[in-house]
């Protein structure tokens, strides 16, 4: 299926038809979650779209797996937020991003980020029924990803993969990344840069569909929701035919 992420209050009436899913953005942005978001809810639910909803989990400056006891009450305020927004917009799924750093390059902190991060999400994820993943950001290749998801090992707790971020920071085949991360996965990000940074350009810019790796993996994102995650969201309907063309 075929998504694109909006802000909950500016979503792109006209490319409605076109696609299944409205993946909703809004608790990424900072303090978002701090407002009245209710009554964006109850607009949004009132408009009745009809689509599959997806929702992004909070992100910047949360980092579940420290190890500073109030700080991880902190984390977990706003992700169980992040989830209460979701469900009640009827989400089937939440992608969280990771905050996994790997320029640490230190194994001790790697091994207790894996630790405390499975130790964190299987408390979270015991509490809900809606699906959790968790998303590559920085990751240079996704063992620690895929460590976490084996250590959670609940129904309701996997992967995400974003293509773009793979593609700027990854330091192995995009093929071979994707294809590590795949039988973990159900929604795929798609954007792309050039490989300089996350720029979350339009598909048909930056060097993404340049690559031999990206056109090898593209026949098996047919089976993965696929969300569209441009900053440019005046070019929606030409990302939509160039996916549809590839």
């Amino acid at each position: 299926m075929l998504g694109i992420g909006f802000d909950i209050n500016n979503i792109v009436k006209d490319v409605l038809p076109e696609i299944d899913i409205i993946n909703l953005e809004n608790p990424l942005s900072p303090n978002y979650l701090n407002g009245d978001y209710k009554l964006d809810i109850a607009r949004f639910l009132s408009e009745n779209h009809n689509k599959t909803i997806i929702t992004d989990g909070a992100y910047i400056d949360l980092n579940p797996a420290t190890p500073e006891m109030e700080v991880r009450e902190i984390v977990k305020k706003k992700v169980l937020q992040s989830i209460d927004f979701a469900v009640s917009t009827g989400s089937e799924e939440i992608i969280f991003l990771s905050t996994f750093l790997p320029m640490i390059h230190v194994e001790f902190y790697t091994d207790a980020h894996i630790e405390n991060s499975v130790a964190f999400w299987r408390e979270i994820a015991a509490q809900t029924n809606i699906r959790i993943s968790l998303c590559n950001t920085f990751e240079y290749e996704p063992s620690v990803l895929t460590k976490i998801a084996q250590g959670v090992n609940l129904n309701n707790f996997g992967l995400a993969f974003d293509v773009g971020h793979a593609f700027a920071y990854g330091q192995i085949p995009l093929n071979e990344f994707f294809c590590t991360v795949e039988p973990f996965c159900k929604s795929v990000y798609l954007h792309s840069n050039e490989k300089r940074g996350d720029t979350h350009l339009n598909i048909f810019e930056g060097d993404l569909l340049k690559n031999d790796q990206f056109q090898e993996i593209l026949p098996l994102l047919r089976s993965k929701n696929i969300l569209l995650k441009p900053f440019d969201k005046t070019r929606l309907h030409e990302n939509l035919d160039t996916l549809r063309e590839l």
